[in-house]
């Protein structure tokens, strides 16, 4: 039986972020597997994510911040011989951000399958991985497949968001399979048209196995397709800081919705009203919304409660 909580897994990036036109330097938090599990904390669910992070003052830094946010860290390696990977987070005069990632060799890069062998996942409600996880490095793939196939066999539903990278070179079939075999998928409009061609054929395809796909869409919102029928939510109105992270706290919030046993057109209101709040600060996990926020941005959106 579920006890509602969210296993993700993945790579944690410690963020630097900086202003082309000058400004200080700003830390943060991200990788997406990690921002998914903050959300979902959130939102009240029992989160945990398993990877990896160096031995060094930035992983302590993340294993510290995600600890604050009522993440469960005991299946994250801290790994002596690697460093923990750094990405940062450039905001132009233009105000437009572009990010250059410091992950190779890094701690998280290189999970593997010995790393998920003695993670518990019985009674698990979703065990979630993402299209970085299977790009970044062979072994991390590997350990994505082990650990969702173990999640299955305990009777846990897998969640799964593209998140193509095209500098990862990522296998396209490769995200096509693990978006096939999953239970909910996150799919952003750009996902959808560089791995399916377009949004319309990834619905086609995907509606044959998937049971729930939120195909997002910026600032406009989200549609789900789920059960043949189609349900789409504008995003609310924000004061735009950065949108950097914005689709992993759509991810964490629908899944903890879905967890607790909200319906779908539920969950999906929670999860672009969080992403929408998560963009009025700088930042990935640390610009997330609280439950309540939430709370409040679903009533102004029509009652949608939690």
């Amino acid at each position: 039986m579920s006890d509602g909580s969210i296993l993700t897994v993945g790579e944690g990036l410690f963020e630097l972020g900086l202003d082309d036109d000058g400004g200080p330097l700003r830390e943060g938090f991200g990788g997406d597997a990690a921002n998914t599990a903050v959300m979902a904390a959130r939102m009240g669910a029992p989160a945990r994510l398993v990877g990896r992070v160096g031995d060094d003052t930035l992983g302590h830094r993340l294993l510290a911040f995600w600890r604050s946010c009522d993440v469960g860290v005991d299946d994250v390696v801290v790994d002596p011989s690697r460093p923990t990977g750094i990405y940062v987070n450039r905001r132009g005069v233009d105000g437009a951000h572009r990010f250059d990632y410091h992950r190779a060799g890094s701690a998280g890069s290189v999970i593997g399958p010995t790393d998920v062998e003695h993670v518990r996942t019985d009674g698990i409600a979703f065990v979630h991985f993402t299209g970085i996880g299977l790009a970044v490095s062979e072994s991390s793939a590997q350990a994505c497949a082990a650990l969702a196939q173990r999640a299955r066999a305990t009777g846990s539903r897998i969640s799964f968001s593209a998140n193509v990278r095209p500098r990862l070179a990522p296998d396209l079939d490769a995200l096509r399979h693990a978006a096939a075999a999953a239970d909910v998928v996150f799919l952003s409009v750009d996902d959808a048209t560089l791995v399916y061609g377009s949004v319309e054929n990834a619905v086609a395809e995907l509606s044959r196995t998937v049971a729930e796909l939120v195909v997002t869409d910026g600032d406009r919102g989200a549609t789900l397709h789920t059960g043949g029928d189609a349900i789409a939510l504008h995003a609310p109105e924000v004061a735009f800081v950065d949108a950097a992270g914005a689709g992993d706290a759509v991810a964490g919030a629908y899944l903890a919705a879905r967890a607790r046993g909200d319906e779908p057109a539920v969950a999906l209101a929670q999860g672009i009203v969080a992403g929408a709040l998560s963009c009025r600060a700088f930042g990935c996990a640390s610009s997330y919304p609280t439950s309540a926020d939430v709370l409040v941005g679903c009533m102004a959106m029509g009652g949608v409660s939690i």
